[in-house]
């Protein structure tokens, strides 16, 4: 989804600012929508424009004002009041097409959004007639929906939070990536953030405000989005940049790895002078086990190094095949950097094997000390013992 905005008039003041004119657009109509989209009441063709963009999908998409914050909602589907439970399937079945991954529900009386406990029909007097026993008066289920704040104009990166949608190309299935965030002027990691969660990203403090995103995750190609800390509003105009009223989307659609590429098992660490992995390794070597699964043609080969090129102490897997602790019958010999390097390697294949990957999918080699990351000076010499994997088909 593209959307250029129009910013001359705001940005450098060459026309007047006319007043708002939401009394002209319809309120959005009673019962449960599901909102896709949200829009100042100042963008009532560009809420008009995507959503018979959404039509000619055959999404069957409408618009309405919100009177109370006078926000343009832009929705797919609408249910009356008696309808609450269908409304949230839906709402998850919209969730599963990554540009939907944040709709929600929500519920609206008399063009006003209101709270699930609100009644949708007002208080009666013993001269009213008595509602009939399908009219609901008051409904009790209730889903927090994103908070809603008064929209600043232009609206950027340090005046409004952003959604890091991150997804598996083929099916739209999250992903968890590690997000970092690139000064680009000065080539300078700023931080490293979750995907699919809301945030706000540090300022550059650049002349240009400009900002790198690269999502990486294990099994995947990296994916890299370029936006302006200051500029944001413009960048909507990329396919993976969308403005949704309060926050920004950015979506960084994943593709699984390909032939040659390599990832550093940065999380799965060892024990001193031992091939045997420390609890917390598990969470990364899951993910591992979960790509191979996912992929059941792809063969990889994990590549082992060390900080140093000498001999010493080699603590080994016992028969109980306690692969992260060191448990009694762990074995013990003496070895080069170049065997304590293939014998980490090692120990991932036996655990995957294990766990139901085929041999024949996995290789391994030891490289000892030949390809350090960092000088045997830097505080970070310890992370040059690593494996790493590698795509082979």
């Amino acid at each position: 989804m593209k959307r250029i905005f129009v910013l001359c008039a705001l940005l450098l003041g060459c026309l007047p600012l006319y007043p708002t004119f939401a009394a002209e657009i319809e309120p959005i109509a009673n019962g449960y929508h599901i909102v896709v989209a949200t829009y100042s009441d100042r963008q009532e063709k560009e809420a008009r424009v995507y959503s018979e963009s959404l039509n000619k999908r055959g999404l069957t998409s409408g618009y309405g004002l919100e009177k109370g914050k006078n926000f343009i909602y832009v929705f797919l589907q609408t249910f009356d009041f008696n309808h609450f439970s269908d409304a949230v399937k839906a709402m998850t079945e919209v969730r599963k097409k990554p540009e939907f991954a944040t709709a929600w529900v929500v519920k609206i009386k008399d063009g006003r959004e209101i709270k699930e406990s609100d009644p949708v029909v007002d208080e009666v007097n013993e001269s009213d007639p008595m509602p009939t026993p399908n009219e609901p008066v008051i409904v009790t289920e209730y889903i927090e929906n994103p908070p809603m704040k008064p929209v600043t104009r232009p609206q950027h990166l340090g005046n409004t939070p952003v959604f890091m949608s991150a997804f598996r190309v083929r099916d739209g299935k999250l992903v968890d990536a590690d997000i970092k965030v690139i000064d680009t002027d000065k080539s300078k990691l700023l931080t490293v953030v979750k995907s699919n969660r809301y945030l706000n990203l540090p300022d550059p403090k650049t002349k240009s405000g400009k900002i790198s995103l690269v999502a990486s995750a294990l099994g995947y190609k990296d994916v890299k989005l370029d936006v302006g800390f200051l500029t944001t509003e413009q960048d909507t105009i990329q396919q993976n940049v969308t403005l949704f009223g309060s926050y920004f989307q950015f979506s960084f659609p994943l593709e699984k790895m390909v032939k040659g590429q390599e990832f550093s098992l940065s999380k799965v660490t060892f024990f001193n002078d031992a091939a045997i992995m420390t609890p917390n390794s598990s969470e990364q070597l899951n993910a591992v086990l979960e790509t191979l699964q996912d992929n059941p043609t792809t063969r990889i080969r994990l590549n082992g190094y060390t900080n140093s090129n000498g001999r010493g102490k080699i603590i080994y897997v016992g028969p109980s095949k306690n692969f992260f602790a060191l448990s009694s019958d762990r074995i013990e010999k003496t070895g080069s950097a170049k065997e304590l390097s293939a014998a980490r390697a090692q120990v991932i294949k036996d655990w995957l094997v294990a766990q139901g990957i085929s041999e024949s999918r996995v290789e391994v080699m030891g490289w000892g000390g030949v390809k350090q990351i960092y000088d045997q000076d830097s505080p970070h010499a310890r992370k040059n013992a690593r494996v790493e994997l590698e795509v082979l088909d």
